[in-house]
């Protein structure tokens, strides 16, 4: 992350945090592609807005109810369209990848045909995108800024700050434990979507101690990319079931073999890295987080 969004030396609290929510928000509407985007500015934009929504969670216990859900709701609005865009391309990269690993002429010819399905969804929401889309996330993100800058000033204290953090964390872990004893598809999800907000947050507060907090966020990447591996071809699988007239039986159960095969060996992977990220008690997390804040103000 860049160091514009992380705390520094002297930030203030609670208010540094806000600060950087604000400049996060300003470079996702810079960043924002105008028309034609490629993947990689989908994927950026994404990126930032996604950042921000897990920054707006750090100030939380300073908001009203009210007030955070607007801010939540207005940045998930600002990341849809961006989100179905990228989730095309890395399904139609996924699906190529299997194709490839399919034998029998017959069956890839159908697997041919389901991409080209796909490609033509894609492409079509990809115009809606330039077309509406971006504009829509860019009036999210005006509307985005305008409500942080109608806060209240934030304290100059941290513990509104870890306590989030602890949070975070403690829904995340209860995530992993709950897949530790019976792994799902939407358990599976939702603890992707816990271990991305807690390393955004990470980054943001990583300056206070690089070693330790920079390591866990780096796991943390390494468990998103794994759960959102599993995620994709979940998604993947239940695309192809709804087209199974165009795949025909055998092309079909041979993709959907591929596919749960995969989707195994990247749940193993996933707990082998994320249960000892968890391991520790949110209390003792909380506790060590307080330790670092102290030393680094």
């Amino acid at each position: 992350m860049s160091a514009r969004f992380e705390l520094q030396p002297g930030s203030p609290g609670a208010r540094g945090v806000r600060d950087i929510l604000h400049r996060q928000l300003e470079t996702a509407l810079a960043d924002l592609p105008r028309n034609a985007p490629t993947d990689e500015q989908i994927h950026t934009a994404r990126k930032h807005v996604k950042a921000a929504r897990a920054t707006l969670r750090l100030l939380r216990p300073l908001l009203s109810e009210t007030a955070y859900r607007s801010g939540n709701r207005t940045l998930r609005d600002a990341a849809r369209a961006l989100s179905a865009a990228r989730d095309d391309s890395v399904l139609l990269k996924t699906l190529s990848e299997l194709a490839r690993q399919t034998s029998g002429a017959g069956k890839r010819r159908r697997l041919a045909a389901l991409r080209a399905d796909l490609h033509h969804d894609a492409r079509r929401r990809r115009t809606e995108l330039a077309r509406h889309g971006l504009r829509n996330s860019a009036a999210c993100l005006r509307s985005a800024l305008t409500m942080v800058d109608s806060w209240p000033t934030p304290p100059q204290q941290w513990p509104p700050i870890y306590g989030s953090l602890r949070d975070s964390y403690r829904r995340g872990r209860r995530c992993a434990r709950r897949n530790s004893r019976s792994a799902s598809g939407p358990a599976l999800h939702e603890w992707r979507k816990r271990a991305k907000y807690l390393r955004n947050q990470l980054e943001v507060v990583a300056p206070v101690q690089h070693a330790s907090v920079e390591a866990m966020a780096a796991r943390l990447h390494k468990l998103s990319d794994h759960l959102g591996d599993e995620h994709d071809l979940a998604v993947l699988g239940e695309l192809a079931r709804r087209r199974k007239a165009l795949l025909g039986r055998k092309a079909d159960s041979a993709l959907q073999r591929k596919i749960e095969r995969r989707r195994r060996k990247m749940c193993r992977r996933a707990l082998s890295v994320g249960l000892p990220i968890y391991a520790e008690k949110p209390a003792r997390f909380e506790k060590r987080l307080r330790r670092y804040f102290k030393h680094w103000s």
